[in-house]
């Protein structure tokens, strides 16, 4: 499968696993406009097995020595439906991490529990499983953040993004902040196996808001002199929720997602843009009963395809 940075790419939850995946969300999906879509998020145990959000998808069975699948049986199917006839999505990623999560501090565990290696771990396995039963997920994105400095460790993850690549993924960083973090993983890899990382989904928003392309391809060209940054990351933007941690509503309806789309407009660096995420606009309407809305979003003008076609407007694209 050819791998091309994205225009348009959005990040889905629990939305998109049975039995929330009804035909008509993936009709609304296929239609939408979106070019590639990140399920997020999986985790990973101290044991090495693969969680989609509390779902166990993959477990290792260490009483028969191998991997199983205990996901929905329909999901993958599911998955490659998405990618039919009249889809624009035309690849998928599969998102490790977020943050207050310990999936990173696990993966180092493991990696130092073996001998600081991946080598016949059931972390291995796992995702050798995994490459086999979602052939439509063609890439994993890092999305390494949150308040556990021991989430941050870089050797353990580019010899994780290194074992990911064996098998035969791309990956995928999504960044907000500690930028050398980022830029000295990307060098390691780009030593490694080069063009592997594909492309940075860069957050502007919540904890990466005021985030700049230009800025961070400029972090990027520091540290590794020469390496080609135009088109190389994707800037992004909050479609409108009810957060229910500190009670408010945040992110932005279709005209100021449209607006902050516009303020990355000819910035160098800027292949794309993507919409965090399709749960919250799929779930607005409901939300907005219980939660009344003080800037509410215009029924007419908070779809989807709405929220992807403000960022092919705002971009310019």
């Amino acid at each position: 499968m050819s791998i091309n940075i994205p225009q348009t790419a959005a990040y889905g939850s629990g939305i998109l696993y049975p039995p929330n995946l009804t035909p008509a969300l993936s009709t609304t999906v296929k239609n939408s406009g979106i070019e590639t879509l990140i399920l997020w998020a999986f985790h990973i145990e101290t044991n090495g097995n693969i969680v989609f959000n509390n779902t166990p998808i993959i477990t290792y069975d260490r009483s028969k020595g191998k991997s199983q699948y205990l996901g929905n049986a329909n999901w993958p199917t599911q998955l490659q439906a998405l990618m039919g006839t009249g889809s624009k999505i035309t690849q998928m990623e599969a998102s490790i991490g977020g943050y207050d999560t310990n999936d990173f501090l696990n993966i180092k565990t493991i990696y130092t529990n073996h001998g600081q290696s991946f080598d016949n771990t059931a972390l291995q396995s796992n995702f050798r499983l995994f490459k086999q039963t979602f052939p439509t997920i063609a890439l994993i994105d890092m999305d390494v953040e949150g308040p556990n400095p021991e989430n941050y460790d870089q050797q353990s993850f580019v010899a994780f993004c290194q074992m990911l690549i064996e098998i035969g993924f791309d990956i995928t960083f999504c960044p907000y902040t500690l930028p050398t973090y980022w830029t000295g993983s990307l060098k390691a890899l780009n030593t490694s196996n080069p063009g592997a990382v594909k492309w940075w989904n860069l957050q502007c928003y919540a904890g990466g808001t005021g985030n700049n392309a230009d800025t961070w391809a400029g972090y990027i060209t520091s540290t590794i002199p020469g390496f080609n940054t135009d088109g190389f990351i994707l800037v992004s933007g909050s479609s409108r929720y009810y957060n229910t941690i500190n009670q408010q509503w945040q992110g932005d309806c279709v005209p100021a997602f449209k607006t902050l789309m516009s303020t990355f407009k000819g910035e160098k660096s800027v292949g794309g843009g993507f919409l965090w995420n399709i749960d919250q606009v799929e779930g607005y309407a409901e939300e907005i009963k219980t939660h009344p809305d003080p800037e509410e979003c215009s029924s007419s003008n908070r779809s989807l395809a709405d929220y992807i076609s403000a960022i092919v407007a705002g971009l310019g694209l």
